[in-house]
Parts: structure tokens; sequence; C-alpha cells
């Protein structure tokens, strides 16, 4: 009788550890700069990713279970990145790591993930190398959602060339895995056309004064400028470029949200074509409700960062759900069998990279406005 009672006892425990087990939260790891010289854009992809994750729990969750997501600072920085990706990794367990943001940053992730064996899905990061060390370049566990520079700019010199814009453009980036990236990617892009950049040169992050490389680019009278600047030096470079009367348009990743207002009012850059992944204006109904949604809870519009961590977190939610019990190693296996509608009216999967190619939005300033000139695939 005894032997009955202690076999049913640890038959009800069990049945009550799988149900505990089973409603346990799913635990994403991020790794963002929260704090920082880019911690506006950290604080997007949170905004972004939070109410993704808010839209999924109201929902129903993943298969039941509520999700969570912890967020940890790296201040844009490879060094603090590792050491508490590390330390997260080794104290807790996550389903998936999130984002990086910086590509530095995500580069920098990507072993540590591989030997942990969890996926780490990349939002924000543009460096090419990212994918080119994933999926069959290597690294299965990393899996990127935003185009990559080079994909970016098959995209954009396509739309350059078209117009008979791809002759004579110059390149001023950071001295970072970006920065390098973004004129690499001009080059392989351009050479499909038989043409080269006419110049690059970099700077160091946080640089006050541009006025010597400035002059030596417009030495060069190229017919464009390829900017790879972002937050406070994209601000600096621009009005820098403004003050001494530059007369070239840009093209690159310009930031055209950022450029300030009497700058753009002036006609200084008419002319300027750039790419980027998103643009609020997108005309889909999916895009619309984002939008709407977004700027009542956070009391401010969307912006590149939000969009792209908030699609990257339904795309990884829409794989754990597939996942069966969204343990990291099937969630890895679900991934790559993604078919997502994106917002911007393409239905994206991954290639043999593990990398996405979404629509890319055209842009241009005329008349002191920014327009959308059209998409094209990344």
């Amino acid at each position: 009788m005894f032997i009955k009672r202690a076999a049913v006892a640890a038959l009800a425990c069990g049945l009550l550890s799988t149900a505990a087990f089973a409603q346990a939260p799913i635990v994403i790891g991020a790794s963002t700069p929260l704090t920082g010289p880019v911690s506006h854009y950290g604080q997007h992809a949170r905004w972004g990713s939070e109410l993704a994750i808010e839209e999924a729990n109201a929902a129903g969750g993943v298969n039941g279970r509520k999700i969570e997501i912890d967020y940890q600072d790296n201040r844009c920085n490879p060094a603090e990145a590792v050491k508490s990706v590390t330390q997260m990794l080794a104290t807790k367990k996550y389903a998936a790591i999130f984002d990086g943001l910086c590509s530095s940053v995500a580069l920098a992730i990507m072993p540590l993930v591989e030997r942990a064996k969890v996926p780490f899905i990349v939002a924000n990061a543009s460096a090419t190398s990212i994918a080119e060390k994933s999926g069959d370049g290597g690294n299965k566990w990393t899996f990127k959602v935003n185009p990559t520079d080079a994909s970016m700019l098959d995209a954009l010199v396509g739309w350059l060339n078209k117009d008979g814009k791809a002759e004579n453009i110059a390149f001023l980036g950071e001295d970072t895995d970006y920065g390098r990236a973004g004129s690499a990617g001009f080059e392989t892009a351009l050479a499909k056309y038989g043409k080269k950049l006419v110049m690059a040169d970099y700077f160091q992050k946080g640089t006050a004064d541009y006025t010597a490389v400035l002059t030596k680019i417009k030495a060069k009278k190229p017919g464009m400028v390829a900017f790879y600047l972002i937050d406070a030096d994209f601000q600096n470079g621009i009005k820098q470029w403004f003050t001494m009367g530059g007369g070239i348009p840009l093209t690159g990743r310009v930031l055209v949200e950022q450029v300030p207002k009497e700058v753009l009012s002036s006609g200084f850059l008419d002319g300027t074509i750039s790419v980027q992944p998103y643009d609020v204006s997108v005309d889909t109904p999916a895009n619309k409700a984002f939008v709407e949604k977004f700027t009542k809870k956070f009391g401010e519009a969307p912006m590149l960062i939000s969009f792209e961590s908030y699609e990257t977190i339904n795309i990884l939610i829409d794989a754990m759900r597939r996942s069966g019990d969204a343990s990291p190693e099937k969630i890895r296996d679900a991934l790559p069998q993604t078919k997502y509608q994106s917002m911007l009216g393409t239905t994206v999967e991954f290639d043999k990279n593990n990398l996405i190619h979404n629509n890319a939005v055209i842009f241009g300033i005329k008349g002191g406005k920014v327009v959308i000139l059209g998409m094209n695939k990344t």
C-alpha cells in the first residue's frame, strides 16, 4: 500500500512539475545600448521589441506561455557586450538573444551564442560580415533580419545606375565595422556596373572637426558623397558640410529624419538619394497600424530601429510558436522555415546565410523635402 501511495504521489508531483514548466515564461535576453552615445537608438529598439511582446502576450503568448525580455546595456561597446552577455548566458536560461544593435557588438556576441547554442537574432546591426559568417558561412545560431550594408547598396546602386548617377561617388564613413562595411559594399555594388568610388576616407567616432576631410572631398568634385555617419556624428557632419557650402548631393545611408530642419528646408541637399530599410510613411495597412499603435503608446513616431526591432521580435515569436517547446535548438531549427509577411509589403524568408531580403525604401530630397522615390529589393 505504501509503495502504491508513493508512486501516486510521485506521479502527481511529476504532473504538477510538467504543468508548471509549461506555464513558465519564455525569456529572451537582449543586449542593447541603453546608455552612451547611441542610447536613443537603444531606447527605440527596446520600445519596438516591447510592443511586439505586449501584443503577442495579449494574444496568448507562445502556446500558452508568457514571453519576457531581459534587457542588458552594452553602450555600443563590444567589450562591455561580451562581458554582460557572457554573464547572462552563464546565469540564466534564455530561449534566444536579441539584437546587439551596433555591428561591432553583434560580431563580438556571435561566438558566445554559438558556444552556448542559443539563437542570436539580429535586428539592426548592418555589417555585411555578420551574414557572411552565418548559416553556410559557419555560425548556425545567428540570424539576421535587417539587410546588410551590401544588400542595401545593391538596391541603392542599382537605382543610381538606372538614373545615370553611379559615376564619381566619394565616400566618408566612421572608422568602425559599420563604416568599413559601407565602403566595401559600395565598391562591390559599383563593380557590377564597371564603376568604383573616386575616394574613401574615415574618421574616429566623436570627431569634432571634419573640415580637413570635407575639404579633401570637395576638391575631388564628386557627383555625390556617400555619408556613413550616425547619431551625433551625422548631425555634426551635415552641419559642417552645410557651413562649408558643399553643394554636392549625398547618397548612401543618409539619415534623412535627422537632417537639421534649416539644412533640409534650404534646398542645400536637393538631389540627395538615400536608401533605408524603412520609413514611417510607407503606405501599407500594416505599417499604418504599427505607426498608430507605437505613437499612441510611446508618445513619438517609430523610426527605422523601432520598426526593425518590432518585426524581428515578431519573426522570433513566429519561430517559437512553430518550434513546439520554444527550446533554443528547436527555435534555431524553426527559423530557416520562416515565411513572414512584412509591413513593407513582401513575404520574407532567410537565405542560406540566415539573412532576410526585404524591400528597401529609396528616398530623395526635392525642393527641401524628403520624398519616397520607390522600393527596391535588397
